[in-house]
This record gives structure tokens, sequence and C-alpha cells, in this order.
């Protein structure tokens, strides 16, 4: 049953980005589409010998002169790169200040790790006294979405949501039913999320990063591959701006894409290791949800973090929902895992492929692992007209999202 099918259409009409390739869409595009390597060995890591990971994927320098010092005392630095993405965004979308109303939905795995080591050392030490009123507003929960919202003035309804590394897609998934819901006609959503050293370290501790590449970091994350032995860290932020169709169409917007259906679960076995099965009905509550067959997708973008658990669980869950000959690919091996940010600075890559008429490898991708599931995957840049994909984001803690765009 269409469940979705009497509700007004969602699209896509305003993209922004920053990720470890620069900041905006195009810095994305350009590293994407010519394999471009930012992964690099992280001085922090080499320091701690028990653990094993000595990379990740950082967003390089970012020239803060031109948001005013009111508002940039405010801003750890994920809220920095939320602020461009946002501007960029805004701008493609044809406005040159946020529309009255515009929701704006967006979170992260964690807020700023650095403030709130500054912050807990001055307090240890004796010296609570030294703590800055910028550096509370800096490590709220909610705190880039609140600063970004008070420095573009964005007025209607926001939204925080956190989901580990679904939290870029669920913000996403849920502005599109607000928008149908009717809470909003217009939001800016995505995710955002900053590098800190204890993030490679946490994910070591717990046997799922990347280690047997240190010395050369550019083939480090392996999606799918049978050397792959774990995820690399990485930043950024990446925005969509989605509206009513009908709104779009009345003043003269571009399309971009429209959002049909978005499904969310959650795993109930285990916090750490990921169910094929729980996957598997996720992706195929998003096809039930928009009242399509797999045979109608003709793309997936996974998840794929390059975990050994990972990996072999949702090429299977792909293969047990869609078969062998669906096209498969990842831009961890690009990008790294961006962490929240992940599901939207990917799901705006896969709007670039969509536009372009190809498909780009997963980055790294050498020989496919006998652990995971014999899929086509995608292992060299291909002419691809793509018209439906679907877009897997599966966190740590089984919080599980796929959402469904169409050209």
């Amino acid at each position: 049953m269409h469940l979705q099918a009497h509700l007004p259409k969602v699209v896509i009409t305003g993209l922004g980005a920053v990720s470890p390739y620069g900041v905006g869409v195009g810095a994305l595009k350009k590293g994407l589409y010519e394999g471009l390597n930012c992964i690099h060995r992280v001085e922090e890591l080499e320091k701690l010998d028990l653990i094993k990971t000595k990379v990740a994927a950082t967003v390089k320098e970012i020239d803060y002169s031109s948001i005013p010092r009111q508002r940039r005392r405010s801003m750890s630095r994920m809220a920095v790169y939320a602020y461009y993405a946002a501007q960029e965004a805004l701008a493609q979308a044809g406005y040159t200040q946020a529309p009255k109303g515009l929701g704006f939905f967006m979170g992260s795995t964690l807020n700023s790790i650095s403030v709130w080591m500054d912050v807990c050392n001055q307090c240890l030490g004796g010296h609570a006294e030294l703590v800055k009123t910028s550096s509370f507003l800096q490590i709220m929960n909610h705190s880039p979405q609140a600063v970004v919202g008070q420095a573009l003035k964005i007025d209607g309804p926001s939204f925080s949501g956190a989901a580990a590394c679904a939290t870029g897609l669920l913000n996403i998934g849920l502005a599109a039913g607000a928008i149908q819901s009717g809470l909003a006609s217009q939001v800016l959503c995505g995710g955002t999320e900053e590098y800190h050293p204890m993030f490679s370290a946490c994910f070591d501790i717990m046997q799922a990063t990347s280690h047997n590449f240190n010395d050369r970091p550019e083939l480090s994350c392996r999606p799918f591959d049978a050397e792959r032995t774990g995820l690399v860290c990485s930043e950024g932020c990446g925005l969509l701006f989605l509206e009513r169709e009908d709104v779009a169409l009345a003043r003269g917007a571009q399309i971009l894409g429209e959002v049909v259906s978005f499904a969310s679960n959650t795993e109930t076995q285990n916090i750490a290791n990921p169910s094929a099965q729980t996957m598997q009905d996720c992706m195929q509550c998003a096809l039930e949800k928009a009242g399509l067959t797999p045979a109608d997708i003709d793309f997936v973008n996974a998840h794929a973090t390059a975990t050994l658990a990972g990996d072999a669980a949702e090429s299977a869950a792909v293969n047990q929902v869609f078969g062998p000959s669906v096209k498969v690919n990842s831009f961890k091996g690009h990008l790294g895992h961006t962490m929240g940010a992940a599901g939207a600075l990917e799901l705006i890559a896969c709007l670039q492929m969509m536009q372009d008429g190809i498909v780009l490898p997963t980055k790294n991708l050498q020989t496919p692992a006998q652990d995971c599931a014999p899929l086509n995957y995608v292992r060299q840049k291909e002419n691809f007209k793509i018209h439906t994909l679907l877009k897997n984001s599966f966190a740590i803690g089984g919080n599980n999202c796929s959402l469904i765009v169409r050209r």
C-alpha cells in the first residue's frame, strides 16, 4: 500500500556542505569525482601507544572573518561548519536570507568535545569562575542548531535530532515528515560534526577502526573490501533545503530531487552489533511507504563504514531486499566517516550523481570480501542514469534510517 499517496510532495531545492575536501558543495563534488585523498595521520593519535588507528579526515582551516564576532564567540567548530553550509543551501534555494517560518532540523553525534574538555579542566582545576558563558553555549545538546539559527534569523520550528551515525539522515526524514504534516512548508535540515581524537580512540577500543594502512592513509578506509579492518573518523556538515512542491513551483525554484519516503527502526538485540534483518526491515518499510518495489530502485548508497560486522550485515540486507544486480556504493572510502553529518553529505553526493548521470565507485574497494554479499559493487566511475535511489544510514546504538529520493 502506498502510505504517502495522499500527502504533499516534498522536494529538495538547496544544498550546502563543508567536508574534509573544503567549504562548499563544489569542493565536495571535486574531491569525490576525482577520488582525492583527504585522510591523514593525526599527531594526537601518534602519542597513544595502545590505540592502533592513527588516521582521520579533518576539515582544513576555515576563514571565520565573515562571521560577525558577536555570533562567532558562541560557535564551536561544528557550528561554524553549519553556518557556512546553511548559507550555501539558502543561496541555492534562492534566498539571500532565511524566509519567514523556515524550520531548522539539525543534530550531531556529540557536541564539541574540545570545548567540553576545556570546561571540565577549568572546573576540576578549581577555576570554575573562568568558565565563559560562550563556552556553555557551545556545548548545549542543540548548540549548533541554536546558534546558527540565531545568526541567520531562522524563526520557524526547530529540532535537533541525534542518532549517532544516522543523525543527518534522521533529520532529513523528520523534516520531510514535518512538511507533510503541515508543521512547516520549508525546512533546512541535516547534520554536523567536528572531529576529536576521542572518537578514534573509542571506536578503536571497540575494535572498529582502520589500522592496517596507517602508513598509507589514502588506502585506509575500505568499505566491503577483503582488507578492511574498520572505519576512519571524519567531520563536516551537510544541509539540505526541503519544501513543499507547490511552494517551490510557485516561486520558480530549481528542483533537485523529491524525497519520496523515509523509514526508521531500532535494533533491539545488541547496541553495537548490527542485525541484517533489522536493516532489511527498514529498507522494506521505506519501499512500502513509497508504494515502490525493489525493482524500482536503480541505486543504493550504503552506509558501509568499512567495519567487519557492519559491512557484512548491510550487504546481506541489501542482497535480501534487492538481489545481486542493483548498483551499490559507499562514500566512506573517500570521506571517512563524518558521523552525524554522514547521511546528509552522502545524500548531497548522490544528488550530484543523479544530476550528472553517473555513479561513483567505492574508493579502495579492490577485492570484495567473502563475508560480504555478492552485490553489484560499483568499482569504477560509470555513466548511469539514476531515477530513484535509496540511501541508508545505520548507527551504533541500533538506530536505522532509509530514505528514498527520486529524480
